[in-house]
């Protein structure tokens, strides 16, 4: 009787490939094209660095770019025009104050260009974490900080389209400063750009809220979410994160537009 062979080491079987993950461009454009499989990679392996220095870069363009080609001045007669509450504070001041108080407001809108992606920063983590409780506790998933941060950073990506078109306007116009930066809506994303900005405030600024942009980071924002949601005890479905992040988006907008109407 012979004997049987002897076990082939667990080594030597041969071994399934590992899956690897999408690298840091692939993660970028799939945003834009494949979101799903961003998310789904972010489930496996957050990180958030790289689309928030995309966002950094194409904002230091854009600051450099306006800065350059914007009277800073006008910009702020601009918004002034706009903002009935700024129109008021300005009519209580001497003509030699108020071009003082237009040079500072001119400084500080320079410095607030360029320390844009800071402040993109510190919205990233406001959002991630109000969005992270939303769905844990009010969801029941199991979102952790990086994959929520992770989320955000990625589904702000959107906005990046924006800013390239704003400085591809400043660039080729024969007078960028007539673009309406004032206004809020230098770019046509929402109905309120074809509206008047000095007729009723709130109904302008609701309907600028109704931004292709925006509407377009929140559908990624909701998508996002029920992907690394779903590892936790309930699968979340994608049309409810969704529409939970839409309800909370138009709240604050109906806020806004109040606080505009008012001041």
């Amino acid at each position: 009787m012979s004997t049987p062979p002897p076990p082939i080491p667990e080594t030597a079987l041969p071994q399934e490939p590992a899956q690897s993950g999408l690298s840091e461009p692939a993660r970028i454009i799939d945003t834009f094209v494949a979101p799903s499989k961003t998310f789904e990679d972010i489930r496996r392996k957050p990180g958030w660095i790289w689309p928030w220095l995309l966002i950094a870069v194409i904002s230091t363009i854009f600051a450099l770019v306006a800065v350059k080609k914007l009277d800073m001045d006008q910009l702020v007669r601009q918004g002034i025009e706009h903002s009935a509450m700024a129109q008021r504070r300005m009519e209580q001041l001497t003509p030699e104050q108020r071009e003082k108080g237009i040079a500072l407001q001119a400084t500080i809108t320079k410095v607030t260009f360029f320390v844009y992606p800071g402040l993109v920063l510190i919205a990233g983590i406001v959002i991630g974490a109000v969005l992270m409780a939303v769905f844990n506790f009010g969801f029941g998933g199991e979102v952790s900080f990086n994959r929520a941060l992770s989320v955000t950073f990625y589904s702000f990506l959107p906005g990046i389209i924006g800013a390239v078109l704003l400085v591809i306007s400043m660039l080729i116009s024969s007078d960028p400063n007539s673009i309406d930066f004032g206004s809020g809506n230098p770019i046509p994303t929402n109905p309120a750009f074809f509206m008047d900005s000095n007729g009723s405030k709130f109904l302008y600024t609701l309907v600028s809220s109704i931004d292709l942009i925006r509407i377009w980071e929140i559908i990624l924002l909701g998508l996002g979410f029920a992907t690394v949601a779903s590892a936790g005890r309930k699968k979340l479905a994608p049309s409810t994160a969704i529409i939970t992040i839409f309800v909370i988006y138009f709240v604050l907008a109906i806020a806004r537009a109040g606080f505009a109407a008012a001041f």
